[in-house]
């Protein structure tokens, strides 16, 4: 397959954008002036229930179009945790886009957040479609791990501590119909010490919880209507690491998990390791949404399944959920091309 990672238009070249829909699925394709046969598709980020699709801003889109690629993303029939229907329908518009334009001399993929997670999916899922992918900031590790060790836990744990400060109408906190950060602030404001401890515990700055719990709680209650029912257990969790709350587990609100649930969750999605094509992947070095340590676990993964040397972690010195600036984008797209093209891998650490 032919490669052509050092070809780049000039800056300010006008792409030619397509939009339609393929079976009511809305899409997005831009095609820059100076095509260099190359194509990324590009896979969203969760997005709240009845919020509607934003293609990529153009800030971020210029990272491949300036460097000569086509891109293409799928708007999804149906957001949340929307991890089913991105994967066919990105696959839907790749193929779209083959016949449509030709064939491309390359192909990657590449997305944010849970489209991080979804980037991962679409190359170990279709290893002969791409040459590569760029998860942006997601939780490369099993659907099932993010939901339950992380949003859940956090849940529950929350409630635990802090739940006789909570409005009536707010417990308990996974089944609540919502719960506004502000409800969040007051509550943990009631215990000063006490939230000083829990956002130690879970690597998260105070002034970042309120909205990190309120938002967890909108993932809990649309992957529970989603699937069901609640894909979590924590029946058989000890929950340890809080001197203001020696006794925490005599109050943490115990689920068990509905089977089919769980099992729609195993399936969207749980990374297995296998890949042909090299994967770089790309994180902050604070995120309160996804820590850093979900992505780089992905390395433990692709180990025991022997591909370690496909997979590499680096990292932006920077605060926020998927602040990535485009600058670094680029640098990190351009060692992944180089790699697919030579078989060199880039170096673990920061983006160069």
């Amino acid at each position: 397959m032919a490669f052509a990672f050092l070809s780049m238009p000039a800056v300010g070249d006008e792409a030619k954008v397509r939009t339609g829909d393929i079976e009511g699925v809305p899409y997005r394709i831009q095609i820059p002036s100076r095509w260099n046969r190359g194509l990324v598709m590009y896979a969203h980020g969760y997005k709240s229930r009845g919020d509607n699709w934003t293609p990529l801003p153009a800030v971020l889109g210029a990272v491949f179009l300036e460097r000569g690629f086509a891109v293409a993303e799928s708007g999804y029939s149906r957001q949340g945790w929307a991890v089913e229907e991105a994967l066919k329908e990105t696959e839907a518009l790749r193929q779209f886009f083959a016949k449509t334009y030709g064939k491309p001399d390359s192909t990657f993929i590449a997305g944010h957040s849970m489209g991080g997670l979804i980037t991962l999916a679409a190359i170990e899922s279709h290893p002969d479609a791409y040459d590569g992918a760029l998860p942006l900031c997601g939780p490369l590790v099993p659907a099932l791990a993010f939901f339950k060790d992380r949003v859940f836990d956090m849940l529950v744990t929350f409630e635990a501590l802090f739940g006789d400060s909570l409005p009536r109408e707010y417990r308990p906190v996974v089944e609540a119909p919502e719960l506004p950060p502000q409800v969040v602030e007051r509550a943990l404001a009631s215990r000063p010490a006490a939230a000083a401890e829990f956002a130690e515990h879970w690597d998260t700055r105070p002034k970042d919880l309120p909205a990190t719990v309120s938002y967890y709680q909108l993932m809990i209650r649309e992957i529970v209507d989603r699937a069901g029912g609640n894909p979590i257990d924590n029946r058989n969790t000890v929950y340890c690491g809080f001197e203001a709350a020696p006794h925490v587990n005599d109050s943490v609100p115990r689920y068990a998990a509905v089977p089919e649930a769980l099992s729609y969750l195993r399936r969207y999605y749980t990374p297995t390791g296998v890949i042909k094509d090299p994967v770089l992947a790309v994180h902050t070095t604070y995120d309160a949404g996804v820590p850093p340590s979900f992505p780089s676990s992905y390395a433990v993964t692709t180990a025991l399944k022997g591909n370690e040397k496909l997979f590499v972690q680096q990292h932006v010195c920077a605060d926020g959920h998927c602040r990535i600036d485009p600058v670094s984008t680029g640098r990190a797209f351009d060692e992944l091309r180089k790699w697919a093209a030579t078989g060199a891998p880039p170096e673990p650490g920061p983006v160069r």
